[in-house]
């Protein structure tokens, strides 16, 4: 392995031991030693990476949306948009440790997003990017399905129900475990006119 392969492989490393750490601790309670603990390796060669602990988080941050977005390109690449519609949506929820961990950066940023102009930034692109994901697939299956309602209101509806639902199963996984996630899901969706028949389990 070359010097640059191996510099993007400990980097990767760390800033997966950091939403780790993230998720498990919260975000103002990550520190650098924390994350080069998890990671195995010291606080200063994190130096090497990274140029202080908010670049960290921003980078985490950016890791777990690229690995949401890898999964949300492969349904859309190899699904009909009916059907791909539900899939996508579940892929913020947090219904597995991976996703759970994502939304918790996630959450974890709202708060710091508000004190911090950059952070907010970088908040609403990841925003507007989902939202457009979002309305291109509500937009197909509004035309197919001769939904009146505007694909707009259909998709800031789902957008809104996807936070607070995800939230409320953050705070209280016994009330919203997966199952009863993509139970609701599968309500908002069908009450929107957007969920078909096949999906209904």
């Amino acid at each position: 392995m070359d010097k640059e392969a191996k510099y993007d492989e400990r980097r990767l490393n760390a800033l997966r031991a950091a939403l780790r750490v993230i998720a498990r601790d919260g975000l103002e309670q990550t520190t650098i030693r924390g994350i080069a603990k998890e990671a195995g390796c010291s606080a200063g060669s994190l130096a090497h990476y990274f140029v202080d602990k908010e670049d960290i988080l921003r980078q985490a941050l950016e890791l777990a949306d690229s690995q949401i977005a890898k999964r949300i390109s492969k349904i859309i690449s190899h699904t009909e948009p009916d059907l791909a519609l539900r899939e996508v949506l579940a892929q913020v929820l947090p219904i597995d440790n991976d996703r759970t961990v994502e939304l918790t950066l996630d959450v974890n940023f709202w708060g710091r997003a508000l004190i911090h102009p950059e952070l907010r930034g970088l908040e609403h692109n990841d925003h507007d990017r989902w939202r457009a994901i979002v309305l291109e697939l509500v937009t197909k299956i509004a035309v197919t399905n001769h939904i009146s309602q505007a694909a707009e209101n259909l998709t800031d509806i789902l957008v809104a129900f996807l936070d607070g639902l995800g939230l409320q199963a953050l705070i209280y996984p016994e009330l919203f475990p997966p199952d009863r996630q993509l139970e609701l899901l599968n309500l908002q969706l069908s009450q929107l006119g957007l969920l078909v028949q096949s999906q209904i389990k």
